[in-house]
């Protein structure tokens, strides 16, 4: 994390450098005005400001605008995830895959701000039930992580792969995918949302599948 503590210490080098060009500079303002051994006359040296003290000060401070700006890139190649084409809000119509019986549904997608995750709101149209919280944001491994939080309680997802078009959300247990959500991009506005689960070790198998299209 970005902080004023780690910008200072990735600069140490150039301030100790900095520090020791003063003490040196300081030194011989000293010798000047020291008192010359007893019977022998004193030799008056004019006084000068030190021509290296504005070049001092400048290397300083672009050392350390330049720390807190290599650390503010990092923050942000770290954060950001890597398809703002999923933001904004969404319509979205389908059905259950054992019945057929419809589903309807609004999500909403933001991007907080301070942190570069994304923020989902999937909230079904009543009749319909099913409410979700979910938070995506990066892993330290290049991964995308989603808690997913419903009425089955908080759940981990983890996806690794991203073609620019498919997005595989995975719930592991032991190993195992046991559920999983495909986001897939047919276009800027139109996007198609499957959700599968395992039981008992059995192959993933789609429960339910939504069409969702842009509406801002």
């Amino acid at each position: 994390m970005f902080s004023i503590g780690s910008a200072l210490a990735n600069g140490t080098d150039v301030l100790v450098a900095v520090t020791r060009i003063t003490d040196r500079q300081s030194h011989l303002f000293l010798d000047r005005k020291r008192k010359p051994p007893e019977g022998k006359k004193m030799v008056s040296i004019p006084e000068r400001k030190s021509p290296m003290r504005p070049i001092i000060v400048a290397v300083t401070a672009l050392a350390l605008s330049t720390t807190f700006h290599l650390h503010a890139a990092e923050a942000q190649d770290v954060h950001i995830l890597p398809f703002p084409q999923i933001e904004g809000a969404w319509s979205c119509e389908g059905y259950f895959i054992r019945n057929r019986r419809p589903i309807a549904s609004n999500i909403s997608i933001t991007r907080d701000a301070g942190s570069g995750a994304l923020v989902l709101h999937h909230d079904d149209r009543p009749p319909g039930p099913y409410h979700s919280l979910e938070v995506w944001s990066n892993g330290k491994d290049g991964s995308v992580k989603s808690s997913i939080s419903d009425a089955y309680g908080m759940r981990w997802f983890t996806a690794r792969d991203w073609d620019g078009k498919i997005l595989k959300l995975d719930r592991t247990d032991g190993g195992t995918v046991v559920e999983q959500f495909t986001y897939e991009f047919r276009d800027a506005d139109t996007l198609k949302i499957d959700w599968a689960i395992s039981h008992n070790g059995t192959p993933l198998t789609i429960g339910d599948t939504l069409t969702c299209h842009r509406t801002a």
